[in-house]
């Protein structure tokens, strides 16, 4: 058992520092170069992408340009405008 927990903590772990570094980075959305599909960056979703084949957006707007679609699990944004309503909280 205590092999077990000490195994969750290590991952918990390592998720919580995959998180903070994408949420640090100068953008606010994530895909993956061969998907169709953005996400935020702490996404379950987005937390699978390979590293080496993430591409970054720093609006809703520049990954929906790209053709990307928003992610059904995270929801993020589709507009700008939507983007400060949710930061605003209104």
């Amino acid at each position: 058992m205590k092999g077990h927990l000490r195994l969750i903590i290590i991952i918990s772990c390592f998720l919580v520092f995959i998180s903070v570094t994408l949420i640090a980075d100068d953008y606010k959305y994530v895909s993956s170069k061969y998907s169709v599909v953005y996400h935020r960056p702490t996404c379950k979703k987005a937390l699978r992408i390979d590293p080496r084949m993430r591409v970054t957006f720093k609006t809703a707007k520049e990954a929906l340009d790209a053709g990307k679609q928003p992610c059904s699990v995270c929801k993020p944004p589709t507009t700008d405008k939507d983007e400060e309503t949710k930061v605003r909280g209104f």
